[in-house]
């Protein structure tokens, strides 16, 4: 988890990440309802990076209280399921984000996503490595109120649970909340930057969706694209090469690690 949460260029995951968790209709009714998204999309990032860093590379009392101030703003989080589709699609009247499929659904958007991210613009991740990360992230999903009962056990598990959800018939599906919601992700608004710049920019995130998330939220997607996200992907791949390994780092990353090089290990 180290290894992977210290990159900085992973940031540019956090779009897809976002649609994702949107992707699930009880996610988008609860960010609808509890959050200034809209009009800030980026701040509801900005916080789930804060709480995954502290996690991740805070000592135990940072990790704990980032732990407990997320379930006690969770715990806020829950109402009746207003969109027609999403009813239909999950079976549920009412939604609350301390509902550990809806965890699991955001943990597992969060870890596919940065996995992806660094296996195509630092460097590849294997097979053991992925398992073991997700060992890891499990521990972490468990004291955000995930069982391990339901957690998938190995990554493989992770990838086909992840799957069947987005598969015909699964809770996950792109309705018109989710549709108003993602508008300011795909293209957010950025000062002083052109729109066509900004659409540009994206792309590496995009190319990371699932295609079927892609075409639900209407984002038009070409070999031109493609081609372009790739091209850009390149781009990060040879900045992750000449950038100093301390230059690219997250400040928590080098925090901890400034902090483990004291203590001696």
């Amino acid at each position: 988890m180290w290894r992977v949460n210290r990159e900085a260029v992973l940031l540019g995951s956090g779009p897809a990440a976002l649609l994702l968790q949107l992707a699930h209709p009880l996610v988008a009714e609860g960010v609808a309802a509890h959050s200034d998204f809209a009009a800030d999309p980026f701040a509801r990032l900005r916080r789930t990076l804060r709480t995954t860093l502290a996690m991740v590379f805070g000592d135990g009392p940072t990790a704990e209280h980032a732990v407990t101030k997320l379930n006690h703003v969770h715990a806020r989080v829950q109402g009746p399921v207003l969109d027609p589709l999403a009813a239909t699609a999950t079976d549920a009247r009412h939604y609350r984000a301390r509902d550990p499929e809806l965890l699991l659904w955001v943990q597992a958007t969060l870890v596919i996503m940065s996995v992806r991210a660094y296996d195509r613009w630092v460097a590849p991740v294997s097979p053991l490595e992925r398992d073991r990360l997700w060992l890891e992230s499990r521990a972490t999903g468990e004291r955000l109120g995930i069982p391990r009962t339901m957690s998938p056990r190995s990554w493989p598990e992770l990838i086909d649970w992840f799957e069947r959800q987005m598969a015909p018939g699964g809770p996950v599906v792109v309705t018109e909340t989710a549709r108003r919601l993602s508008e300011t992700v795909i293209r957010p608004p950025l000062p002083m930057a052109p729109a066509p710049l900004v659409d540009i920019a994206v792309l590496p995130g995009l190319a990371l969706l699932p295609p079927i998330i892609r075409e639900d939220y209407g984002i038009s997607w070409s070999a031109r694209r493609a081609a372009l996200a790739g091209a850009l992907g390149a781009g990060l791949r040879v900045w992750v090469r000449v950038t100093p390994r301390s230059w690219r780092a997250m400040p928590p990353a080098r925090a901890a690690e400034r902090r483990v090089a004291t203590s001696g290990g």
